[in-house]
């Protein structure tokens, strides 16, 4: 039982149809690993137990009819607790939301129940999303499967922890600056950043519930999985217009085939501006490229031509000035001081403080600055498959203060920097990227990850590069214990 946690969505569902397993089994496998794990790492903060059972045998009943409700009939899985879902407590980690029960499913929900899933619950992340830990006055902490000393990342820390530990076969998450790809990377799982308007965030908090809709740049909906299969799978069912969110492409998934992994064309780097990244991290990345070359693949080290100040300066004053559109003065008196309590001094601070209380004219300067960004990238990536990069600083660090310096080798660096410094590029230019885990030496080592990034829109060729990667890469790691 404990091994069908750990199936692939797609196999789990492949398995339901074919009844070799029930939907009620299958929620049991899950429920079991809950309860073996969920005190020690604090990953779903409301579980749903009544009404998945209900739900699980709802789905083996239909199947016996000879209905099936969709791709994902009678699979369980976990919701960030940022996505509004009817019935069920929604928080955002935000003391003032700690009774709320929506009346509505966010659109992520509401695509995958229509495509038949059991939502077993909700799962932990900082307050409002605005950490790269998953802590919050709610529900507390969360902690990393591999080392509970250490964090799971964040803002979908939660979710990451969940898949990880097999108590979710697929975690929809969000991201804004790093919130997938960090805990991907710290956790050891794969997690897609998808093109800014291919997944709705209708019905995600923030903002708010019933307050006008601030944040119209950067953040994006995604799924959280242990394979590049059930990213794609996500992909395909959470993807497309949806009528309330405008920003949203009607772009259809087109199926994309991996191509044999010598055809593939890469670039890496691991310099960001200068800031520094672990040794370990290096080696694995440098290792990587050497492997791709060897399969036959054509590798060059290289970065854009982009200067990383102005990146994280305009990112943090768009994220400040569209959050801070949806909050009320004294929360934004808040959230500055939280920026400016931090140890260091930061572009990205600088940014957010400035975004929060700036003039029109400095959003829009962001906003052009964007548009820079987002051209020079794509002319970077013109003629390649993908760019190979850091998803931060080093691996998971342990439990700390928000704000408190990070350790970088025999370096102190930033905080924001030394979590969001390296995803945030991305981010601000609305490029697809795929974290998945790097190779380990030492099975019970901490995970490492990898950025891979391709060209706006292209997200299901990306996950194609990414699926052969995997080649060399290797499938997800079951941290020890779990």
């Amino acid at each position: 039982m404990q091994e069908l946690a750990f199936l692939p969505t797609h196999q789990m569902a492949e398995r339901i149809r074919a009844r070799q397993v029930s939907a009620v089994e299958l929620l049991d496998a899950h429920l079991g690993q809950v309860s073996r794990n969920n005190v020690r790492l604090n990953a779903l903060v409301t579980l749903d137990e009544r009404r998945a059972r209900a739900r699980a045998r709802e789905a083996d009943a239909a199947l016996a009819r000879g209905e099936v409700w969709g791709p994902l009939h009678g699979v369980p899985l976990t919701i960030k607790d940022a996505f509004e879902t009817t019935g069920l407590r929604t928080t955002s980690g935000f003391d003032a939301l700690a009774r709320y029960v929506p009346e509505r499913d966010a659109t992520v929900v509401a695509r995958l129940k229509a495509a038949g899933a059991v939502i077993v619950g909700k799962t932990n992340m900082p307050r409002l999303a605005l950490d790269t830990q998953t802590h919050n006055t709610v529900f507390g902490r969360t902690n990393n499967p591999w080392d509970v000393a250490r964090t799971c990342g964040g803002s979908s820390g939660g979710g990451a922890v969940a898949v990880a530990a097999g108590m979710s076969s697929l975690e929809v998450g969000s991201d804004i600056g790093g919130s997938i790809r960090i805990p991907s990377h710290f956790c050891g799982v794969f997690g897609l950043k998808p093109t800014d308007g291919r997944i709705p965030l209708s019905g995600h908090i923030p903002g708010m519930p019933g307050a006008p809709r601030g944040v119209r740049h950067q953040g994006v909906a995604g799924p959280l999985a242990r394979t590049v299969e059930d990213l794609r799978l996500a992909l395909r069912l959470l993807g497309g217009p949806d009528g309330q969110d405008t920003e949203m492409a009607p772009v259809p998934f087109q199926e994309v085939p991996r191509r044999e992994l010598k055809t593939y064309r890469f670039l890496w780097t691991d310099d960001f501006g200068g800031l520094p990244v672990t040794a370990e991290i290096r080696s694995a990345l440098a290792s990587l490229a050497r492997a791709l070359e060897a399969a036959g693949c054509v590798v060059e080290r290289r970065t854009p031509p982009i200067d990383f100040e102005r990146v994280w300066l305009a990112w943090g004053m768009l994220l400040g000035a569209e959050v801070g559109s949806e909050i009320p003065n004294v929360a934004r008196v808040m959230t500055a001081l939280y920026f400016r309590s931090m140890r260091g001094d930061s572009a990205i601070n600088r940014g957010i403080i400035r975004g929060l209380w700036g003039r029109m004219s400095d959003y829009t300067q962001a906003l052009a600055v964007r548009d820079e960004m987002m051209a020079r990238l794509e002319s970077f990536l013109s003629g390649w498959d993908a760019w190979l990069c850091p998803v931060t600083m080093s691996p998971a660090f342990t439990h700390r203060q928000s704000g408190e310096w990070l350790e970088v080798d025999a370096r102190r660096v930033q905080y924001m920097e030394g979590t969001a410094g390296l995803p945030s590029l991305f981010n601000l230019t609305g490029h697809p990227v795929v974290a998945m885990p790097l190779p380990r030496a030492d099975a019970r080592a901490l995970p490492l990850g990898v950025q891979v990034v391709g060209r706006r829109w292209g997200d299901e060729a990306l996950l194609s590069v990414a699926e052969a990667l995997t080649d060399v890469t290797g499938p997800f790691q079951r941290p020890p214990g779990v």
